[in-house]
């Protein structure tokens, strides 16, 4: 297989793994919402889940929409505590399991995965945290191919 291809192949693994994890996360703030009570549960979920796609402010703005549409339509805090529990168990997930897996399929070890997308976030904002991983996994392919031919 040339390097070219197990670059296609990796990235194609890795960008497939990712939209498995946005469906899960969908399904997941779906189903807490719906549980918590979140008025309009089956729209909001979908929602949330798209945009905890968008580094650092889209998990953030995850959480504020269904609390503010929550906070609207009652006057007791209570839900609205459950509502940030239910946030922080999936991003939780999120952060600890579905990631790292995705970063797994692409062929860089999940715990480096972590460090390097911290790193990269540190150093290039939210779009070092996007391509940090695929570019690893670039790196990594490169590095292997260079190997073999020696």
């Amino acid at each position: 297989m040339g390097v070219a291809s197990e670059i296609v192949t990796s990235l194609g693994a890795y960008l497939k793994a990712q939209a498995w994890n946005a469906l899960i996360v969908i399904g997941l703030y779906a189903a807490g919402f719906a549980l918590t009570g979140v008025p309009w549960w089956l729209l909001i979920g979908p929602i949330a889940g798209m945009l905890n796609l968008v580094p650092h402010v889209g998990p953030l703005l995850a959480l504020g929409l269904p609390l503010l549409i929550k906070w609207l339509s009652t006057d007791d805090l209570m839900p609205l505590v459950w509502i940030g529990v239910v946030w922080l168990i999936i991003q939780t997930i999120d952060g600890f399991i579905l990631t790292p897996r995705a970063a797994g399929r692409a062929g860089v070890n999940p715990f480096p995965a972590i460090a390097i997308t911290i790193a990269a976030a540190f150093m290039f904002g939210p779009l070092g945290m996007l391509l940090a991983v695929p570019a690893v996994a670039v790196v990594l392919i490169i590095l292997r191919a260079v190997q073999r031919s020696r």
